[in-house]
């Protein structure tokens, strides 16, 4: 009454996937720079505060709503990519994870300098990755979203 199921326990084939990660120094420093900006910033308008008149508060405190909301969204900007043979792309960030598809990106567009950020439009929203452009790995990366959709512009990005 055994049956023979040696094709339901072979293993599936699963695309190959391509990683890269944004160097950690470059990260680190990006946000520790960015984190000193903020402090130093946060600390004049509390000095302003305790020296000004009621009539400057509010745009203190709208200023300091400014920094804290680029600070929260500068933890969207991700370090890591990871793309699939059939056009998944998954975005990692201090903040979220973005999953998505090749086809829904309309346009990359990398940084201009050999450091920086590589701007991806996507379907509802902007994405930005940390890059140091010329790595092997994420050359495979782009190349690998590239293969899977041809229709991608790509502006200041080669790989």
């Amino acid at each position: 009454f055994l049956l023979n199921r040696s094709s339901d326990l072979s293993p599936k084939t699963i695309p190959e996937s391509y990683v890269y990660e944004a160097p950690v120094f470059f990260v680190r420093a990006f946000y520790f720079f960015f984190g000193v900006f903020i402090i130093v910033d946060l600390t004049f308008l509390v000095i302003i505060l305790n020296k000004s008149e009621p009539a400057y508060r509010f745009p203190i405190f709208m200023l300091t709503f400014i920094l804290i909301f680029m600070y929260y969204f500068s933890t969207a900007i991700s370090h890591k990519i990871e793309v699939w043979g059939n056009g998944k792309i998954q975005l990692t960030s201090l903040r979220k994870v973005i999953t998505t598809k090749a086809e829904d990106i309309a346009y990359m567009q990398g940084p201009q300098i050999p450091i920086g950020f590589i701007k991806m439009r996507l379907e509802k929203e902007k994405a930005f990755l940390f890059a140091k452009m010329g790595t092997p790995s994420l050359n495979k990366v782009l190349k690998t979203i590239k293969t899977a959709d041809p229709g991608i512009k790509f502006d200041r990005i080669k790989y």
